[in-house]
């Protein structure tokens, strides 16, 4: 009798192979350019038919982007979980430690994104549109802890949260380049700590 393959084993190994076509498309634009590259190119490196391709991914941004972006909830979640007894900059910074200690587990695929997302003006475009479905989630979360409350409390807390958005976006370039090995999660850190924000 043929065996078939249990739910659990299909999901896994299509993850599997899903990972294998990011990782040979990630490894083709960083080489050559987003642009540059077609479907029917990875397909052919990846020794499978363009068609093939779309059972995986909607299209090439799908490759880049995947799963591996948090939605703006789990970034407000996360923000929250480090307000309670910290100032609303010393979380966002902690936020965004935690951010990059989860890149720091898969340097490798995260830097080539990277690199092809800040060399591509349409992902780069495509990313920075996450950010502002960011901004939308955190500063409502950083303007009810920031005195004295109101307009200005919002204004404080637009302020923090894009100024903390820059300073994760400059240690993530530099990551991204640095042959190194230093850690993101150090990098940021680092960063966070060249801005001075007064507690409020």
């Amino acid at each position: 009798m043929k065996e078939t393959a249990t739910p659990g084993l299909r999901l896994r190994t299509r993850r599997l192979v899903t990972e294998a076509l990011a990782d040979t498309a990630l490894e083709l634009f960083d080489a050559s350019g987003f642009d540059q590259v077609t479907v029917a190119d990875i397909a052919r490196a990846a020794s499978i038919s363009p068609r093939s391709f779309f059972r995986y991914f909607g299209n090439k941004e799908d490759v880049v982007f995947g799963d591996r972006v948090p939605t703006a909830e789990e970034v407000r979640d996360e923000l929250c979980r480090h307000l309670a007894g910290n100032t609303p900059w010393d979380a966002l910074r902690d936020t965004f430690v935690v951010a990059a200690e989860q890149m720091d587990a898969d340097a490798g695929r995260w830097k080539r994104a990277t690199r092809v997302i800040c060399r591509t003006p349409g992902l780069r475009a495509r990313y920075l549109e996450k950010h502002l479905a960011w901004t939308g989630m955190l500063v409502p979360e950083i303007a009810a802890r920031t005195e004295p409350g109101g307009a200005v409390a919002r204004l404080k807390a637009q302020t923090m949260v894009n100024a903390a958005l820059a300073c994760f976006d400059v240690a993530l370039e530099n990551w991204a380049e640095d042959d190194e090995g230093r850690p993101l999660s150090v990098l940021v850190g680092e960063v966070f700590g060249f801005v001075c924000v007064p507690h409020t």
